[in-house]
Protein backbone atom coordinates (compact mmCIF):
# COMPACT_ATOMS: atom_id res chain seq x y z
CA UNK A 1 0.00 0.00 0.00
CA UNK A 2 0.93 3.81 -0.39
CA UNK A 3 0.44 7.32 0.56
CA UNK A 4 -0.72 10.75 -0.82
CA UNK A 5 0.18 13.85 1.25
CA UNK A 6 -0.74 17.24 -0.41
CA UNK A 7 1.24 20.36 1.44
CA UNK A 8 -0.72 23.53 1.59
CA UNK A 9 1.44 26.34 2.04
CA UNK A 10 -0.22 28.83 3.68
CA UNK A 11 -0.76 30.16 6.96
CA UNK A 12 -3.35 33.04 8.37
CA UNK A 13 -0.68 33.88 10.79
CA UNK A 14 3.25 32.97 12.00
CA UNK A 15 3.68 30.44 15.11
CA UNK A 16 6.20 31.37 17.23
CA UNK A 17 8.02 27.52 17.35
CA UNK A 18 6.96 26.56 13.26
CA UNK A 19 9.41 26.12 10.89
CA UNK A 20 7.73 24.09 8.16
CA UNK A 21 7.43 25.73 4.72
CA UNK A 22 4.25 28.35 4.63
CA UNK A 23 3.26 31.93 4.03
CA UNK A 24 0.77 34.12 5.43
CA UNK A 25 0.20 35.81 2.57
CA UNK A 26 -2.72 34.43 0.11
CA UNK A 27 -2.62 36.38 -2.68
CA UNK A 28 -1.40 33.17 -4.94
CA UNK A 29 -4.15 31.01 -2.99
CA UNK A 30 -6.12 30.04 -6.36
CA UNK A 31 -2.94 29.90 -8.52
CA UNK A 32 -1.34 27.22 -6.15
CA UNK A 33 -4.78 25.21 -6.10
CA UNK A 34 -4.59 24.82 -9.42
CA UNK A 35 -0.82 24.72 -9.77
CA UNK A 36 -1.52 21.27 -7.36
CA UNK A 37 -4.20 19.70 -9.19
CA UNK A 38 -1.63 20.33 -12.46
CA UNK A 39 1.40 18.60 -10.51
CA UNK A 40 -1.04 15.49 -9.44
CA UNK A 41 -2.19 14.91 -13.42
CA UNK A 42 1.59 14.62 -14.56
CA UNK A 43 2.84 12.91 -12.11
CA UNK A 44 -0.28 10.02 -12.66
CA UNK A 45 2.70 7.60 -13.92
CA UNK A 46 4.59 7.20 -10.95
CA UNK A 47 1.80 5.11 -9.59
CA UNK A 48 1.85 2.37 -11.65
CA UNK A 49 1.28 -0.75 -10.29
CA UNK A 50 0.74 1.07 -6.45
CA UNK A 51 -2.49 1.15 -4.26
CA UNK A 52 -3.53 4.11 -2.42
CA UNK A 53 -4.66 3.52 1.12
CA UNK A 54 -4.01 7.21 2.83
CA UNK A 55 -4.56 10.61 1.97
CA UNK A 56 -3.27 13.76 4.01
CA UNK A 57 -3.97 17.29 3.44
CA UNK A 58 -0.60 18.97 5.69
CA UNK A 59 0.98 22.46 5.41
CA UNK A 60 0.60 25.17 6.65
CA UNK A 61 -2.88 25.37 6.87
CA UNK A 62 -5.02 22.92 4.66
CA UNK A 63 -8.01 24.14 6.86
CA UNK A 64 -7.51 27.81 5.29
CA UNK A 65 -8.96 26.06 1.94
CA UNK A 66 -12.22 26.80 0.44
CA UNK A 67 -14.11 23.76 0.18
CA UNK A 68 -14.30 24.46 -3.74
CA UNK A 69 -10.47 24.16 -2.98
CA UNK A 70 -10.36 20.82 -1.58
CA UNK A 71 -12.73 19.30 -4.12
CA UNK A 72 -10.62 20.24 -6.99
CA UNK A 73 -7.64 18.22 -5.71
CA UNK A 74 -9.70 15.13 -4.67
CA UNK A 75 -11.48 15.13 -7.95
CA UNK A 76 -7.94 14.95 -9.26
CA UNK A 77 -6.30 12.37 -7.08
CA UNK A 78 -9.65 10.22 -7.43
CA UNK A 79 -8.51 10.43 -11.57
CA UNK A 80 -4.95 9.95 -11.30
CA UNK A 81 -4.89 7.41 -8.75
CA UNK A 82 -6.10 4.05 -7.96
CA UNK A 83 -7.39 4.74 -3.84
CA UNK A 84 -9.05 2.53 -1.92
CA UNK A 85 -12.59 2.64 -0.81
CA UNK A 86 -11.40 2.34 2.53
CA UNK A 87 -8.21 4.99 2.23
CA UNK A 88 -7.70 6.83 5.46
CA UNK A 89 -8.18 10.64 4.27
CA UNK A 90 -6.88 13.31 6.81
CA UNK A 91 -7.05 16.77 7.01
CA UNK A 92 -5.48 19.06 9.38
CA UNK A 93 -7.49 21.85 10.74
CA UNK A 94 -6.79 24.42 12.83
CA UNK A 95 -9.79 25.83 15.81
CA UNK A 96 -10.16 28.68 14.26
CA UNK A 97 -11.34 27.72 11.10
CA UNK A 98 -13.59 25.44 12.24
CA UNK A 99 -17.11 26.10 12.32
CA UNK A 100 -20.68 24.32 11.89
CA UNK A 101 -20.33 25.02 8.19
CA UNK A 102 -17.41 24.20 7.30
CA UNK A 103 -17.52 20.60 8.94
CA UNK A 104 -20.92 20.28 7.47
CA UNK A 105 -19.13 20.79 3.85
CA UNK A 106 -16.10 18.93 4.72
CA UNK A 107 -18.61 16.07 5.06
CA UNK A 108 -21.08 16.45 2.51
CA UNK A 109 -18.54 17.52 -0.21
CA UNK A 110 -15.19 15.52 0.88
CA UNK A 111 -14.54 11.79 1.17
CA UNK A 112 -12.42 13.21 4.56
CA UNK A 113 -12.80 10.62 7.10
CA UNK A 114 -10.29 11.94 9.75
CA UNK A 115 -9.49 15.23 11.20
CA UNK A 116 -6.46 16.37 13.36
CA UNK A 117 -6.98 19.38 15.07
CA UNK A 118 -3.75 21.91 16.08
CA UNK A 119 -5.42 22.98 19.50
CA UNK A 120 -1.49 23.15 21.10
CA UNK A 121 -2.61 23.85 24.48
CA UNK A 122 -5.54 24.45 26.20
CA UNK A 123 -4.14 27.13 28.79
CA UNK A 124 -4.44 30.99 27.32
CA UNK A 125 -1.29 32.10 28.22
CA UNK A 126 0.50 29.18 26.11
CA UNK A 127 -1.25 29.85 23.45
CA UNK A 128 -0.32 33.67 23.71
CA UNK A 129 3.17 32.70 23.91
CA UNK A 130 3.16 30.60 20.64
CA UNK A 131 1.10 33.04 18.95
CA UNK A 132 -1.50 31.37 18.01
CA UNK A 133 -4.89 32.70 16.75
CA UNK A 134 -7.42 31.02 18.88
CA UNK A 135 -8.22 30.60 22.53
CA UNK A 136 -8.67 27.71 24.50
CA UNK A 137 -12.25 28.18 24.72
CA UNK A 138 -12.31 27.63 20.97
CA UNK A 139 -10.05 25.12 20.93
CA UNK A 140 -12.73 23.58 23.49
CA UNK A 141 -15.82 23.84 20.76
CA UNK A 142 -13.59 23.39 18.12
CA UNK A 143 -13.48 19.70 19.18
CA UNK A 144 -16.69 19.31 20.28
CA UNK A 145 -18.06 20.91 17.14
CA UNK A 146 -16.17 17.99 15.08
CA UNK A 147 -17.36 15.24 17.07
CA UNK A 148 -20.88 16.83 16.93
CA UNK A 149 -20.66 16.52 13.28
CA UNK A 150 -19.71 12.70 12.91
CA UNK A 151 -16.21 12.87 12.47
CA UNK A 152 -15.33 10.15 15.07
CA UNK A 153 -11.57 9.69 14.08
CA UNK A 154 -10.38 12.72 15.80
CA UNK A 155 -6.35 13.50 16.49
CA UNK A 156 -5.38 16.80 18.70
CA UNK A 157 -2.21 18.16 18.50
CA UNK A 158 -0.45 19.57 22.09
CA UNK A 159 2.75 20.76 22.60
CA UNK A 160 4.79 20.54 25.81
CA UNK A 161 8.22 21.81 27.57
CA UNK A 162 6.63 25.39 26.43
CA UNK A 163 8.17 28.44 27.65
CA UNK A 164 6.88 29.79 30.91
CA UNK A 165 4.49 26.75 31.25
CA UNK A 166 4.56 24.36 34.59
CA UNK A 167 4.17 20.98 35.63
CA UNK A 168 0.45 21.90 36.98
CA UNK A 169 -0.07 23.54 33.75
CA UNK A 170 0.85 20.21 31.54
CA UNK A 171 -1.56 17.93 33.67
CA UNK A 172 -4.36 20.55 33.55
CA UNK A 173 -3.82 19.99 29.58
CA UNK A 174 -3.66 16.16 29.76
CA UNK A 175 -6.93 16.31 31.63
CA UNK A 176 -8.92 18.65 29.42
CA UNK A 177 -7.95 16.36 26.58
CA UNK A 178 -9.26 13.50 28.36
CA UNK A 179 -12.91 15.37 29.16
CA UNK A 180 -12.86 15.52 25.76
CA UNK A 181 -12.70 11.67 25.03
CA UNK A 182 -10.50 11.54 21.43
CA UNK A 183 -8.89 8.63 20.26
CA UNK A 184 -5.62 10.11 19.04
CA UNK A 185 -3.10 12.15 20.44
CA UNK A 186 0.04 14.10 18.90
CA UNK A 187 2.10 15.66 21.69
CA UNK A 188 5.50 17.43 20.80
CA UNK A 189 8.07 18.45 23.00
CA UNK A 190 8.75 22.41 21.86
CA UNK A 191 12.04 22.78 20.47
CA UNK A 192 13.89 25.73 19.31
CA UNK A 193 14.42 24.93 16.12
CA UNK A 194 16.82 27.59 13.77
CA UNK A 195 15.15 30.77 11.65
CA UNK A 196 11.87 30.87 13.92
CA UNK A 197 10.66 33.45 15.71
CA UNK A 198 11.37 31.16 19.07
CA UNK A 199 15.22 31.68 17.91
CA UNK A 200 14.90 34.86 17.36
CA UNK A 201 13.37 35.47 21.14
CA UNK A 202 16.34 33.15 22.87
CA UNK A 203 18.93 34.88 21.16
CA UNK A 204 17.54 38.32 22.60
CA UNK A 205 16.99 36.62 25.74
CA UNK A 206 13.43 37.09 25.64
CA UNK A 207 11.92 33.71 26.44
CA UNK A 208 13.99 30.54 28.43
CA UNK A 209 14.08 27.05 27.16
CA UNK A 210 12.78 24.44 29.73
CA UNK A 211 15.64 22.88 31.70
CA UNK A 212 16.13 19.22 30.28
CA UNK A 213 15.00 18.08 34.05
CA UNK A 214 11.58 19.76 33.26
CA UNK A 215 11.20 18.37 29.91
CA UNK A 216 11.69 15.11 31.51
CA UNK A 217 8.96 15.70 33.69
CA UNK A 218 6.50 16.53 31.83
CA UNK A 219 7.09 13.50 29.09
CA UNK A 220 6.68 10.99 31.98
CA UNK A 221 3.39 12.54 33.05
CA UNK A 222 2.10 12.24 29.71
CA UNK A 223 3.45 8.59 29.40
CA UNK A 224 2.55 8.12 32.73
CA UNK A 225 -1.37 9.43 32.06
CA UNK A 226 -1.75 7.99 28.43
CA UNK A 227 -1.24 4.58 29.66
CA UNK A 228 -3.63 4.62 32.58
CA UNK A 229 -6.09 5.63 30.01
CA UNK A 230 -5.78 3.31 27.52
CA UNK A 231 -3.69 4.96 24.84
CA UNK A 232 -0.97 2.60 23.06
CA UNK A 233 2.60 4.89 23.10
CA UNK A 234 3.08 3.62 19.47
CA UNK A 235 5.52 6.36 18.77
CA UNK A 236 7.88 8.39 20.50
CA UNK A 237 5.20 11.63 19.72
CA UNK A 238 1.79 9.75 19.27
CA UNK A 239 -0.53 8.06 21.59
CA UNK A 240 -3.78 6.21 20.14
CA UNK A 241 -6.34 3.83 21.48
CA UNK A 242 -6.32 0.91 19.85
CA UNK A 243 -7.67 0.94 16.02
CA UNK A 244 -7.03 4.45 15.60
CA UNK A 245 -3.47 4.53 14.73
CA UNK A 246 -2.57 6.59 12.45
CA UNK A 247 -2.39 4.88 8.89
CA UNK A 248 -0.77 7.62 6.94
CA UNK A 249 2.19 8.34 9.41
CA UNK A 250 2.28 4.51 9.55
CA UNK A 251 3.56 4.36 6.03
CA UNK A 252 6.34 6.36 6.66
CA UNK A 253 7.63 5.00 9.67
CA UNK A 254 7.52 1.39 7.85
CA UNK A 255 8.92 2.55 4.96
CA UNK A 256 6.12 2.31 2.21
CA UNK A 257 6.07 4.58 -0.85
CA UNK A 258 4.30 7.94 -1.16
CA UNK A 259 3.50 10.93 -3.21
CA UNK A 260 4.26 14.05 -2.01
CA UNK A 261 2.34 17.16 -4.03
CA UNK A 262 3.01 20.81 -3.46
CA UNK A 263 6.43 22.90 -2.52
CA UNK A 264 8.24 21.31 0.07
CA UNK A 265 6.43 18.03 -0.44
CA UNK A 266 8.59 14.80 -0.53
CA UNK A 267 8.02 11.67 -2.02
CA UNK A 268 9.27 7.93 -1.52
CA UNK A 269 9.48 5.43 -4.40
CA UNK A 270 12.01 2.58 -2.25
CA UNK A 271 15.08 3.73 -4.01
CA UNK A 272 14.47 6.86 -4.94
CA UNK A 273 13.49 10.28 -2.70
CA UNK A 274 12.34 13.66 -4.37
CA UNK A 275 10.92 16.55 -2.78
CA UNK A 276 9.96 20.06 -3.58
CA UNK A 277 12.01 22.89 -3.27
CA UNK A 278 10.39 24.89 -0.69
CA UNK A 279 9.72 28.08 -2.90
CA UNK A 280 6.27 28.54 -3.52
CA UNK A 281 6.97 31.08 -6.82
CA UNK A 282 9.75 28.24 -8.00
CA UNK A 283 6.93 26.16 -7.84
CA UNK A 284 4.29 27.98 -9.62
CA UNK A 285 6.37 29.51 -12.70
CA UNK A 286 7.68 25.95 -13.10
CA UNK A 287 4.57 24.08 -12.89
CA UNK A 288 2.53 26.90 -15.14
CA UNK A 289 5.04 27.10 -18.02
CA UNK A 290 5.86 23.01 -17.47
CA UNK A 291 8.87 22.43 -16.23
CA UNK A 292 10.66 20.54 -14.21
CA UNK A 293 13.12 22.58 -11.78
CA UNK A 294 10.65 22.80 -8.75
CA UNK A 295 12.39 19.39 -7.70
CA UNK A 296 15.24 17.66 -6.44
CA UNK A 297 16.21 13.52 -5.92
CA UNK A 298 18.23 11.53 -4.20
CA UNK A 299 19.00 7.95 -5.04
CA UNK A 300 18.79 6.07 -1.94
CA UNK A 301 22.13 3.96 -1.15
CA UNK A 302 21.92 0.66 0.75
CA UNK A 303 23.68 2.76 3.65
CA UNK A 304 20.97 5.11 4.14
CA UNK A 305 18.14 3.54 3.37
CA UNK A 306 20.02 1.91 6.55
CA UNK A 307 19.82 4.70 8.42
CA UNK A 308 16.65 5.94 7.23
CA UNK A 309 15.58 2.59 8.60
CA UNK A 310 16.66 3.01 12.34
CA UNK A 311 15.61 6.59 12.19
CA UNK A 312 12.11 5.64 11.76
CA UNK A 313 11.35 2.44 13.31
CA UNK A 314 13.10 3.09 16.89
CA UNK A 315 10.69 5.62 17.48
CA UNK A 316 7.80 3.37 16.79
CA UNK A 317 6.67 0.44 19.53
CA UNK A 318 7.56 -2.06 17.25
CA UNK A 319 11.20 -1.28 16.91
CA UNK A 320 13.87 -2.69 14.37
CA UNK A 321 13.42 -6.15 13.06
CA UNK A 322 16.64 -7.86 13.22
CA UNK A 323 16.04 -9.96 10.87
CA UNK A 324 15.18 -7.42 8.08
CA UNK A 325 18.24 -5.71 8.72
CA UNK A 326 20.50 -8.85 8.27
CA UNK A 327 18.49 -9.80 4.76
CA UNK A 328 18.13 -6.37 3.79
CA UNK A 329 21.95 -4.72 4.59
CA UNK A 330 23.50 -7.88 4.92
CA UNK A 331 25.15 -9.63 7.84
CA UNK A 332 28.44 -6.74 8.51
CA UNK A 333 25.26 -4.42 9.13
CA UNK A 334 23.89 -6.52 11.45
CA UNK A 335 26.62 -7.16 13.43
CA UNK A 336 27.66 -3.62 13.44
CA UNK A 337 24.01 -3.05 14.55
CA UNK A 338 23.92 -5.91 17.43
CA UNK A 339 26.95 -4.83 18.56
CA UNK A 340 26.43 -1.39 19.52
CA UNK A 341 23.21 -2.11 20.54
CA UNK A 342 24.20 -4.72 23.16
CA UNK A 343 25.68 -1.75 25.71
CA UNK A 344 22.20 0.33 25.29
CA UNK A 345 20.35 -3.21 26.00
CA UNK A 346 22.49 -3.86 29.21
CA UNK A 347 21.90 -0.28 30.43
CA UNK A 348 18.24 -0.69 29.66
CA UNK A 349 17.61 1.94 27.46
CA UNK A 350 17.04 -0.54 24.54
CA UNK A 351 14.95 -3.60 24.93
CA UNK A 352 14.97 -6.73 22.48
CA UNK A 353 12.30 -8.97 22.10
CA UNK A 354 11.54 -11.72 19.65
CA UNK A 355 13.96 -10.10 17.12
CA UNK A 356 13.25 -6.88 17.64
CA UNK A 357 15.00 -4.39 19.13
CA UNK A 358 13.10 -0.93 20.68
CA UNK A 359 13.62 2.08 23.31
CA UNK A 360 12.80 1.47 26.47
CA UNK A 361 10.83 4.55 28.59
CA UNK A 362 14.54 5.47 29.40
CA UNK A 363 15.71 5.47 25.70
CA UNK A 364 12.96 7.76 24.63
CA UNK A 365 14.66 9.99 26.44
CA UNK A 366 17.76 9.82 24.23
CA UNK A 367 16.32 8.54 21.50
CA UNK A 368 18.12 10.37 18.90
CA UNK A 369 21.69 9.78 20.79
CA UNK A 370 21.17 6.38 20.76
CA UNK A 371 20.09 6.25 16.52
CA UNK A 372 22.66 8.05 16.31
CA UNK A 373 25.35 5.38 17.90
CA UNK A 374 23.36 2.85 15.60
CA UNK A 375 23.60 4.42 12.68
CA UNK A 376 26.34 3.78 10.03
CA UNK A 377 28.90 7.04 9.62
Amino acid sequence: MAGLYIHIPFCRRQCNYCDFHFTVSLKNKDRMVVAIVREIISRSHEAEGLSFNTIYFGGGTPSILGIGDVEKIFSSLYRSFKISKEAEITIEANPDDISEDFLEMLRKYTPVNRLSIGIQSFNDHDLVILNRIHNSAKGLRSVEMAKRNGFSNLNIDLIYAIPGSTLQNWEKNLLTFKSLDVPHLSAYELTVEPHTVFAYFRKKGRIAEKQDEEKVEQFLMLKDFTAKEGYEHYEISNYARPGFHSIHNLGYWSGEPYLGFGPSAHSFSGGVRRWNLSNNTLYLDNIETNRNEYFETEVITSRTAYNEYLLTSLRTMWGSDTNKIKSEFGKDVFEHFMKEASRFIKSGKLVSIHDHVMLSSDGMLIADYITSELMLV
